[in-house]
């Protein structure tokens, strides 16, 4: 059962200047509350588990002094770890800032079942990228460079939900490569408002897409009824799951829309 925890923080004290990155220090706080209810789960997470099994959003500001950020959890095992660790450890230092949880978190949860359950047939799929969102491509021996693709094309788009799927969920797609060649064929981006943003780590950047994009299937007969499915489903775990890559440290937040939003 996938987790959306939604967490309100305050500023509590303000301390000399000094350099302090927002999405490593998030990232730290979520293993720090592992760790506080269960260490030897804060390990595994840490040094073993692939793909991870959460994600975290940015920082974001509420008001004066006030923020909130999202934690997903792909797994409901590590729900009360995540809650009793909360209890215990309900304060960060980001730079300048000393915050602290500012009352109760807000959660979500939908159990995988109702996911595939509950996934419609639509033919367009729109959804918006709320913090940089981009992949890695990687390229083989002996270069062993890569570079980050900020577009987020079919393919690769829905075959980063269907990793978590796989993953998590208990009920994996067969044959995964089937409907990822489907998508290849017949979904085509219809749609697009985007521009390139970019999130500054310690001692380097990542850039990605932010906005929202809008996918339309272009073939629809019947032997196309159960992929259109599919495809829903993952569009609908994209808000758990995230879209590409660093997605523990605030990148590739996604929101499914029901329509294209009007614009004035």
């Amino acid at each position: 059962m996938p987790y959306s925890i939604t967490v309100p923080l305050k500023t509590i004290r303000s301390l000399p200047e000094e350099a302090g990155n927002v999405y490593r220090a998030l990232n730290a706080l979520l293993y720090r509350w592992l760790k506080a209810a269960e260490s030897p789960l804060a390990d595994f997470v840490h040094d073993e588990a692939e793909p991870k099994p959460f994600t975290l959003s940015p920082l974001i500001a509420d008001g004066e002094e006030r923020y909130h950020f999202r934690v997903t959890l792909l797994e409901d095992e590590y729900g009360p770890f995540v809650s009793n660790g909360m209890e215990q450890e309900r304060t960060l230092r980001i730079g300048t800032r000393i915050l602290e949880i500012d009352g109760n978190a807000d959660v979500e949860h939908r159990p995988y079942a109702d996911i595939v359950e509950q996934a419609g047939t639509s033919p367009l799929i729109v959804l918006r990228f709320e913090s940089p969102t981009s992949r890695r491509i990687g390229f083989p021996p002996p270069d062993k460079h890569h570079i980050d693709d900020p577009l987020p094309e079919p393919r690769t788009l829905f075959a980063s939900y269907l990793k978590g799927w796989q993953a998590f969920s208990g009920q994996p797609i067969e044959p995964a490569e089937a409907l990822l060649d489907w998508v290849e064929q017949f979904v085509a981006v219809s749609r697009f408002d985007i521009r390139s943003e970019v999130l500054k780590f310690e001692t380097y950047s990542q850039i990605g897409c932010v906005g929202q994009v809008a996918y339309t299937v272009i073939r629809r007969d019947r032997e196309d009824v159960q992929a259109i499915r599919l495809l829903n489903m993952l569009a609908d775990y994209a808000w758990f799951c995230g879209t590409g890559h660093k997605t523990t440290q605030g990148m590739g937040q996604t929101r499914r829309l029901e329509r294209w939003p009007h614009t004035h």
